[in-house]
């Protein structure tokens, strides 16, 4: 019998791998450091993008906007915080390789003066060395790495469904005044899709089945499973992320590490939806309780004077006046027509675009404007373009002759005749009619003439 020669297969592709795996701690080191940098800075690009398009938005790309904006900022939040975990452990690893070239027999127990005998003896029972502590490094830098590539997979994914379903659940509902809660539905459902039927699979297979060995050969219960298994497997990129999340899953705590993945989804999507109310309101802090946002509504804001504008103003459809210091006979006054917020009570004052006979005429039936307590004619106000704003809308003068010089009040209502008892024609505003008090300094400028 002739004796067989070892296989060096194997032992190849290992060493191989070896290699490979040394060039990655590289490559982690160089993608972290870049990449954490770009993450912090997308969401404000992002914000900054919406925002100068944000009043020209249809419903459905306004839906789609805010869902995506939102799963955004909390996914580059997310992962850049991961990514800085992984890099300070990643150089703790570094420094770790290097301690030990340099003092290859790690701590020198005799020499460690400011340790009694019992400290001494209980730290060396317990403190591990550094091979040890070098190979948990790599070991947790190498999965924090990989879960970071899983998590912008699934959540990507999750995105993407979610922005396609709420976009067409919005527009079902927007037929029936009923955006909210069309969008409430479709997440309702995804949400069945994306937890219910796995939890449903978990106890069919892993509870029943392991506990009852016969339906494991009964084929319509099988197949049954099996289908729940397909659908289930559209709520995320299976071949992506499986391999990663049920390697790290089985080499680890299963438990801790499940939890910790759904609590990592949670907290990116809480982070997205702060940062996202932080974008669109002045605060999301609830100690402003002596001047809270009821208490200035009467008062003085500043995106009501373009020149005080901030980005926080872009995404505000709300009359603007051109400052605050007024000294001449007239103050002007931009109405904004936005097609979201707009576009519905204008079908109903006018019966459609296509049929309204003058469609400025129409907008002016939107607002009515008074300058304390006396009404302003809406006739001499015509259409405008602000490319400076972002916006289209009507334009016109509000006069200041005969009022004293102080402060005064200018009262812009938007939809202001609604039929007593009216309920907002789809659930997606919040009131009937609005009303705006924009403050102004008159201080008129006085010319004398010598003669």
């Amino acid at each position: 019998m002739e004796d067989k020669e070892p296989e060096t297969h194997p032992v190849a592709e290992s060493e191989a791998m070896d290699r490979l795996r040394d060039r990655t701690d590289e490559l982690e080191l160089i993608i972290s450091s870049l990449t954490i940098f770009a993450l912090f800075s997308v969401p404000s690009w992002l914000f900054d993008k919406i925002a100068d398009i944000s009043t020209h938005l249809t419903t459905s790309l306004a839906i789609a906007s805010t869902v995506g904006i939102t799963l955004l900022a909390g996914t580059s939040f997310g992962l850049a915080a991961c990514f800085l975990v992984h890099l300070m452990a990643r150089a703790y690893w570094v420094g770790l390789i290097g301690l030990r070239t340099v003092f290859p027999d790690g701590i020198n127990w005799s020499k460690t003066p400011g340790l009694g005998p019992l400290s001494r003896q209980y730290y060396r029972d317990t403190l591990p060395d550094l091979d040890t502590v070098i190979q948990n490094t790599d070991r947790l830098a190498s999965s924090l790495f990989a879960v970071i590539s899983m998590l912008t997979l699934s959540v990507l994914w999750f995105g993407t469904i979610l922005t396609v379903i709420l976009v067409v659940s919005g527009a079902v509902g927007a037929r029936f005044g009923l955006t909210n809660t069309g969008m409430s539905i479709g997440a309702a459902v995804l949400m069945m899709v994306f937890l219910g039927i796995p939890i449903i699979v978990y106890l069919l297979d892993r509870q029943l089945a392991s506990r009852v060995p016969r339906l494991r050969d009964s084929h319509i219960f099988a197949g049954f499973v099996r289908f729940l298994s397909r659908i289930a497997g559209f709520a995320y990129p299976k071949r992506l992320v499986l391999p990663v999340q049920l390697t790290l899953q089985s080499n680890t705590r299963p438990l801790v590490f499940f939890v910790a993945l759904i609590l990592s989804v949670i907290v990116i999507v809480a982070v997205g939806t702060t940062r996202t109310a932080a974008w669109r309101n002045f605060t999301v802090s609830g100690a402003f309780t002596y001047l809270d946002t009821a208490q200035v509504q009467d008062g003085f804001r500043s995106t009501y004077y373009e020149d005080m504008v901030s980005p926080l103003d872009r995404l505000r459809g709300w009359p603007r006046v051109d400052s605050f210091n007024q000294n001449g006979s007239f103050v002007r006054l931009f109405l904004p027509y936005y097609p979201v917020r707009d576009n519905l009570v204008l079908d109903q004052l006018c019966g459609g675009a296509e049929e309204a006979p003058d469609r400025v005429a129409c907008l002016r039936r939107l607002w009515t404007v008074a300058i304390e307590g006396k009404p302003v004619s809406m006739v001499d106000f015509g259409p405008a373009e602000r490319a400076d704003l972002g916006m289209r809308g009507l334009i016109g003068l509000v006069p200041l002759t005969g009022l004293e010089p102080g402060l005064r009040r200018i009262e812009v209502v938007w939809n202001p005749s609604p039929a007593e008892g009216t309920a907002p024609l789809d659930d997606r505003y919040a009131q009937v009619s609005n009303r705006y008090v924009i403050p102004i300094a008159f201080s008129p400028t006085f010319e004398m003439s010598l003669d």
